[in-house]
């Protein structure tokens, strides 16, 4: 089994990256290309074109929480997403660095539990930023203190806020949090240690300093809607969840709008030499007779025959014919 490395080495290889301090150096070619490992302790619950959805969902995720984050410090933050990968529920326990801020969250309606770490590095920061200071993190870990652990709260139900909007294309949820402690073998016992789940780890740059959080999420929570994560289903679903929305947001704008409606009476051509020594008084005659139909015009597009007259004491047409075609571009 391959080395599991705790949140602070993934913090300092992330922080090292950065800055450029660290070169990344070729794997070496293996034998038996095309062979492919199977570990058959750990099966992949997840296929791919569900991973890859659950990617496009989170990356959906980190640039709405960047933005909200932004707000709420003040402050030019950015998130991205790092990775999507699938492990035991054992191995991500084992990754968390102790003390950490972890918090137990429900996502109605779908049944189970989910988990939220937020590494020390990134939590000091936002405390940090949010107490006056320029987003140091603390050099030393350390438990967060009730003080903190409210500070930090609030940045939390951003990150729910977040995820709401961005689960809303597959499934809608309302995330609410059940718990939060810094010891992580605390939640030990919530899964079997073999149960496999999805690990969403998003890095954030916060000032001065960065860390990473993570979203973990077992594959029984997600079972119930696994057929909805594929990606022909989530984008169809996105566009007929939204569709009936946007018809009426646009439906309320343009009913708003005022259109012109023009009715030619006629025209007339004239030589030169008669324009100019057109007088009050002179009549022009027109091209179209009095028992002709006029066209009338919406917007600048042709659209009706009328015939003119006149309705309480009020000049005025009325419609005979629809020349431009049907009127949907009006609904």
């Amino acid at each position: 089994m391959p080395e599991i490395l705790s949140q602070n080495e993934i913090d300092a290889l992330l922080s090292a990256l950065s800055a450029g301090t660290m070169t990344e150096t070729p794997a070496p070619a293996e034998a038996g290309k095309g062979v492919k490992t199977y570990d058959f302790k750990h099966p992949d619950r997840f296929s791919k074109d569900q991973t890859r959805s659950l990617q496009m969902l989170h990356e959906h995720f980190a640039r709405l929480f960047s933005t909200s984050l932004s707000t709420y410090l003040r402050t030019i933050t950015e998130v991205k997403l790092v990775s999507v990968d699938q492990l035991s529920y054992d191995e991500f326990i084992r990754s968390i660095p102790n003390p950490t801020c972890i918090n137990l969250f429900e996502m109605t309606p779908l049944e189970g539990n989910a988990l939220l770490e937020i590494s020390p590095s990134l939590s000091f920061s936002i405390i940090d930023r949010l107490m006056g200071g320029k987003g140091q993190a603390f050099h030393k870990n350390r438990e967060l203190t009730e003080i903190e652990k409210s500070i930090l709260l609030r940045v939390i139900d951003r990150i729910f806020d977040s995820l709401q909007e961005a689960w809303s294309s597959v499934v809608d949820l309302s995330v609410q949090l059940k718990a939060t402690e810094v010891n992580p073998q605390l939640f030990l016992q919530l899964y079997l240690p073999t149960e496999m789940v999805i690990l969403m780890t998003l890095e954030a740059h916060v000032g001065e300093s960065s860390g990473t959080f993570c979203v973990c999420i077992p594959y029984v929570v997600l079972e119930p809607i696994a057929g909805r994560l594929s990606s022909r289903s989530w984008f169809s679903g996105k566009s007929s969840s939204n569709l009936d929305a946007t018809r009426a947001v646009m439906e309320t704008h343009l009913n708003k709008f005022n259109l012109v409606l023009t009715a030619f009476l006629g025209g007339a051509t004239l030589k030169v030499n008669d324009l100019l020594t057109l007088e009050r008084g002179d009549v022009v005659a027109l091209n179209h007779r009095k028992d002709e139909e006029i066209e009338v015009e919406v917007a600048g597009k042709p659209m009706f025959l009328a015939r003119p007259g006149t309705h309480r004491k009020h000049r005025a047409f009325k419609i005979t014919q629809v020349t431009g075609g049907e009127l949907d571009w009006l609904e």
